[in-house]
């Protein structure tokens, strides 16, 4: 990232930011205060270091100071949310948050739970306190947006009627998918908030899904849980009805994988240059012209209607409480000041660089300038 880039990028934090204002007399181990509540230094650290925790390859200086913003925005705004479920009494309970753990340990060994632990460089205690605040940004995330989302009828025939060419389908199947990928994601949005970030977590990781699967584990909630697709993870791993096209412009071993499967069935593990696949068939379609008394067509309407205002009123809310919070990104105001003195000091080292320096010139020079 060029430093431009770096200072628009922290500017535009500023003012998104809504308090981004001097306070000299703060603590450098503080990076940022939300409505009184200090975010330390020590915290930020945590979660940059377990961000690129078994990456290939190191950010560099300016790569790893964009990447610390990002997840300090995102901990501001995490921090927001648990503000607000607290006073709405909707923090997820202990019981909550052991049953979660609990499922979490049950899909693996202990060894293996251990290992992951030393993996990700995190405790016990660690885990469960992330669970919390998942649990509890959800609580409130259902009881300020997702029950207030209606999907009315006129709404899906608008739509069709308007997309209906779209409607004449090839042959199609409807896919659950899990995906772990060799590398760190940018975005997690598995409900373990798990990635893998070496090729060999991720086959390790694969084959203990795959494993779970062919176990009788349910695919859906292994794909919610686990899955590396930040698009199909949080709906369980549905992608809904896909063509053979779909699948061959992604790799062709899943187009062929999907033409084996039958109806119900789970792949074996499948290795693209994205990572590793695990296909379930649900449904096989014969294509052709589809309308409204087709429930799959009502089903992918209706979702997609709900999908584009979960999105929207996400956004708003998250703006909104932005608004009435109380914020100072102390990070960003120290970058911009450090950025503004090595810019003068650059600019006063030209200036002297540039300019005659007397006290090199020989006698004679002098005389001779003398006498002009």
């Amino acid at each position: 990232m060029k430093p431009v880039t770096l200072l628009v990028l922290l500017a535009a934090l500023c003012l998104s930011l809504v308090a981004c204002s001097s306070n000299a007399s703060v603590s450098e181990d503080i990076v940022a205060r939300v409505n009184g509540k200090d975010i330390t230094s020590a915290e930020l650290e945590k979660a940059y270091q377990n961000r690129i925790n078994g990456a290939q390859q190191l950010p560099t200086p300016e790569q790893a100071q964009a990447l610390k913003f990002q997840l300090l925005a995102q901990m501001i705004n995490d921090e927001i949310l648990l503000q607000m479920a607290s006073s709405s009494g909707l923090t997820a309970t202990d019981a909550e948050v052991e049953t979660k753990f609990t499922d979490l340990k049950s899909q693996s060994t202990e060894e293996t739970f251990q290992a992951m632990l030393k993996q990700q460089k995190m405790t016990a205690d660690d885990i469960k306190a992330e669970m919390r605040k998942g649990l509890t940004v959800e609580k409130l995330i259902t009881k300020e947006i997702t029950q207030r989302i209606n999907v009315s009828d006129a709404e899906i025939k608008d739509l069709y009627d308007k997309n209906r060419a779209s409607f004449n389908l090839p042959e199609g199947y409807h896919l659950q998918h899990i995906m772990v990928t060799p590398f760190p994601e940018q975005q997690i949005t598995n409900a373990k908030r798990d990635d893998a970030k070496s090729p060999a977590d991720a086959k390790a990781k694969a084959e203990r899904i795959y494993r779970d699967i062919q176990g009788g584990q349910d695919f859906a909630l292994m794909a919610r849980d686990w899955s590396e697709d930040s698009d199909s993870a949080p709906n369980g791993g549905d992608l809904g009805f896909r063509s053979l096209a779909d699948m061959e412009g992604l790799d062709p071993k899943l187009s062929q994988a999907v033409q084996r499967l039958k109806l119900g069935e789970s792949s074996p593990l499948i290795e693209s240059k994205y990572g590793y696949h695990i296909l379930k068939l649900l449904q096989r379609d014969s294509g052709g012209q589809k309308d409204l008394t087709s429930p799959q067509v009502e089903a992918q309407i209706r979702q997609e209607i709900f999908n584009r205002k979960e999105e929207m009123l996400r956004a708003a809310f998250s703006e909104t409480a932005r608004n009435k919070a109380q914020i100072n990104n102390y990070l960003a105001e120290r970058l911009l000041e450090t950025a503004g003195k090595v810019n003068a000091a650059a600019a006063s080292g030209g200036a002297k660089a540039d300019a005659p320096k007397e006290a090199e010139k020989k006698p004679e020079e002098k005389k001779a300038e003398e006498k002009k």
